[in-house]
């Protein structure tokens, strides 16, 4: 089982897309995106260079998949149909993403807060207009495409429990006696139910959301940061190589944060972007550094033009 990560905050993105290649190549969570504001900034140059680049790499790896899997309908997670600068899409991109491929989804009416479920109406009525091989809603269901087998958790907490932003789904990749798990924004995990699932599993190799730092005083708590950290600390000590990314690194603190967990346990513990050996990244967190006041409004011009 070969696994490629194509777009993370350790590469200068907000996503998590991965693309596993076993006899079937699977693509995961299709989005990319940067934010519009950060430190009261719009993204800098190199940030939108990062995201072009972002989505030409999943829209490369897409021609090399018949699988596509969306654990849950925030941007950074799928491709809309709509362009947006900030997320590098469009119908001709979404086009050649889902084109004849088999669709694995969040399913878009259960577990599911508002938001999201505006955006999987929109992105299930586009799927109509062009031909895909087969659509599934996933929570909870297995399935069997050649010698892969795909297992989807049932619908797990976005980060905290009775959290505002949802429900998620992580999707278990098993071939050839290895087995990845991918469970996306459990933001460390914050849950006991996430971390009951992710331990279930056994996984070789996990690769999930680390919790954000960046909003540490605001919607993360102290306790919040507290329980994230010892149940990533008790799955690191039972899986072997753990891949922590996207929220945790909207922060430089996210690498001191993994740092300081890998002296405690005998995991592997890293960055997205070591996996095909590149060190880290942070573009969004050096938004300020990548500034000169003159030149914020004409870097903008340029991008959103």
């Amino acid at each position: 089982m070969k696994v490629i990560p194509l777009a993370f905050e350790s590469l200068g993105v907000r996503s998590m897309c991965t693309f596993v290649q076993t006899d079937q190549g699977i693509l995961i969570d299709p989005g990319t995106s940067i934010a519009p504001k950060r430190f009261k900034l719009p993204p800098s140059k190199p940030e939108f260079e990062a995201l072009k680049e972002s989505r030409r790499k999943i829209l490369e790896y897409a021609n090399k998949s018949s699988i596509i899997t969306i654990s849950h309908y925030h941007h950074d997670h799928f491709t809309p149909f709509e362009s947006n600068k900030f997320l590098e899409s469009s119908s001709k991109a979404a086009y050649k993403i889902y084109s004849g491929k088999k669709l694995f989804l969040k399913n878009p009416q259960q577990n599911i807060n508002k938001n999201q479920a505006s955006r999987a109406k929109k992105l299930l009525q586009n799927l109509e207009t062009i031909d895909v091989d087969e659509i599934n809603y996933s929570d909870g269901h297995k399935f069997q495409i050649g010698d892969t087998n795909l297992k989807f958790s049932p619908a797990l907490p976005h980060g905290g429990d009775n959290g505002p932003l949802g429900y998620i789904v992580g999707c278990s990749i098993t071939y050839q006696g290895k087995k990845l798990l991918h469970a996306s924004d459990v933001q460390g995990p914050m849950s006991d139910i996430a971390l009951e699932y992710i331990l279930s599993e056994s996984p070789d190799k996990l690769i999930l959301s680390g919790p954000p730092l960046y909003l540490l005083g605001y919607v993360l708590s102290s306790a919040d940061l507290k329980k994230a950290k010892a149940n990533l600390e008790e799955i690191c000590q039972k899986v072997p190589q753990v891949v922590v990314d996207h929220h945790l690194f909207r922060s430089k603190n996210g690498l001191d944060f993994i740092k300081e967990i890998s002296k405690t346990t005998n995991s592997k513990i890293i960055p997205a972007s070591l996996i095909i050996e590149k060190e880290p990244v942070l573009l969004e967190s050096e938004r300020k550094k990548l500034y000169k006041p003159s030149e914020i409004k004409t870097s903008l011009d340029e991008y959103l033009k």
